[in-house]
């Protein structure tokens, strides 16, 4: 597979790495685009993992959270058993 990159930009830095670094751009291109993947779904894990705590945390506060209306929502609503307004 071949790539062309029409970035003058894009162009400079890699010339300016290869030179640096003597290193192929093909290996420059794989090792740039392996931790960009690796950054990608490290953040990705991350906000999952904070996503899931603050579920967890906001579970923990509403299991904590006294009852305001002991009645059951039934009582409370004015259903009869048969979910009928009382």
């Amino acid at each position: 597979m071949s790539i062309t990159i029409d970035n003058a930009e894009v162009e400079a830095l890699l010339a300016d790495l290869t030179a640096t670094t003597h290193r192929a751009a093909p290996d420059l291109l794989l090792e740039l685009l392996r931790r960009e993947r690796a950054r990608v779904t490290e953040d990705r894990e991350r906000r999952i993992a904070e996503g899931l705590a603050a579920d967890e945390t906001m579970r923990r506060r509403f299991e904590a959270s006294r009852i305001v209306d002991p009645r059951p929502i039934e009582e409370i609503l004015a259903y009869d058993e048969s979910g009928l307004p009382a």
